[in-house]
């Protein structure tokens, strides 16, 4: 009823059946609790055909990606839900818009339908507890025209352990790190089954992204320069804690580091700062519309992804990561000339108090601009993940089961998986 051109005349007609429904009704609750669901049982005139049959029953129910599905059996299911100590039926979180309540057991039947792994549980549980945080604004981000997925940034030891990409490939398909894409999936169905994002219906948007696999990852904490924090700590957390930090993110720009007309490394490296600023400039209305959250501690206006080569040379030069957020703030600041070719000079007098006559800061302070060491060990190209329709970053820690249980998780994915391989 609210595309482009609908007929509204049934809502006018009606308007104070729909005011009233608005306002006094209410569900006839009974009880509260965890009700299982039933089990659907699919035939077919063997595994293959059977699998097939249940891919094409959950298209139709739009339980599915368009992508092949793993049938969540009830044996597979168990076994996943070993990754936490929490019961099957612990509730999680309410996840929006539908609003229905994620269970221990349906985010496990969910990652089993993207292929999971029992030891990827604690990091899904910690994911949906950060977006289902009403600072994350999951009921905005969802519903949105604007193209959203979700960024997912990983630290902590436990990263490595269950084979998390933070080098080549970390936001894409790598057969020695597959948590990221695995994961990233599972998210991806839990927001669809769970809070109801069936696009065209509860998900309005118009492109989607790289919503199928979100982008899940953790930072290069083995190649971050002495000084310079990992996200987790400047959230607030303690170095080698396990953490997630996420936030909603619209699109991605590959920004080339090399290649320069300077022979002096320092002028190289200024002038490659220069590339990555000018790509966080543009004209992103997520930004400089952000009027609710501009002051805000979690306000991100994206990720800037540095390979861990120009993170060190950046050091060496005298650049601590600190000294490179502030530099980056105030080269990606806009004019008033700017916003009008933009078109955006109404939004930014109520986000960023924009004037005539002074450059309009995309963050209020410099621990806004968010910096994170990932990607392969070359130095060639930095990435720039710019904010989607909310623009507040949230962090959970992560609550891994017993030492002894996830000891013999680990252990298990190397008998199925061969060795941790090195990032």
């Amino acid at each position: 009823m609210f595309l482009e051109e609908s007929d509204l005349s049934p809502i006018r007609e009606h308007v104070g059946d729909v005011a009233a429904a608005l306002t006094t009704w209410r569900p006839k609750i009974t009880a509260k609790g965890v009700y299982p669901v039933p089990p659907v049982n699919v035939e077919g005139r063997n595994y293959a055909s059977a699998v097939a049959n249940m891919n094409n029953l959950f298209l139709m129910n739009f339980w599915g990606d368009g992508l092949p599905l793993t049938p969540p059996t009830e044996e597979l299911v168990k076994w996943i839900c070993t990754g936490t100590d929490l019961s099957p039926d612990t509730l999680v979180a309410k996840v929006d818009p539908r609003g229905a309540m994620a269970t221990v057991h349906s985010i496990a039947v969910n990652l089993a339908m993207t292929g999971g792994r029992p030891e990827y549980m604690p990091v899904l549980i910690a994911i949906i507890q950060a977006i289902t945080d009403p600072k994350f604004e999951l009921p905005a981000v969802t519903p949105s025209t604007n193209s959203n997925y979700i960024g997912v940034v990983v630290n902590g030891p436990m990263a490595r352990e269950i084979r998390l990409g933070s080098g080549y490939s970390c936001v894409g398909p790598d057969s020695a790190h597959p948590a990221g894409q695995v994961i990233g999936r599972a998210l991806a169905l839990i927001v669809q089954n769970i809070g109801g994002a069936i696009p065209g219906i509860g998900a309005m948007e118009l492109y989607g992204g790289m919503r199928t696999t979100n982008a899940v990852f953790a930072e290069d904490e083995e190649g971050l320069p002495a000084d310079w924090p990992p996200l987790s700590v400047e959230r607030g957390f303690k170095k080698g804690e396990n953490t997630v930090t996420v936030l909603p993110l619209s699109s991605a720009v590959n920004v080339t580091i090399m290649q320069s007309d300077y022979s002096d490394v320092n002028a190289a490296g200024l002038g490659y700062l220069h590339r990555i600023a000018g790509n966080m400039r543009a004209p992103n209305m997520n930004v400089w519309s952000a009027s609710s959250n501009h002051k805000s501690p979690d306000f991100a206006p994206g990720l800037v992804l540095l390979p861990r080569t120009w993170a060190q040379q950046w050091s060496q030069m005298g650049w601590s990561k600190g000294k490179l957020k502030e530099w980056l703030r105030e080269n990606t600041a806009v004019s008033w000339a700017d916003l009008q070719q933009w078109g955006l000079t109404r939004f930014a007098k109520v986000s960023a108090g924009a004037t005539e006559t002074k450059p309009v800061y995309m963050t209020e302070n410099s621990d806004q601009i968010r910096v994170v060491v990932a990607g392969g060990a070359q130095s060639a190209h930095a990435y720039w993940m710019q904010i989607g329709k909310s623009t507040n970053m949230v962090s959970r820690p992560i609550t891994l089961p017993a030492a002894a249980k996830w000891s013999g998780l680990i252990k298990a994915a190397e008998n199925d998986l061969g060795a941790i391989p090195a990032n």
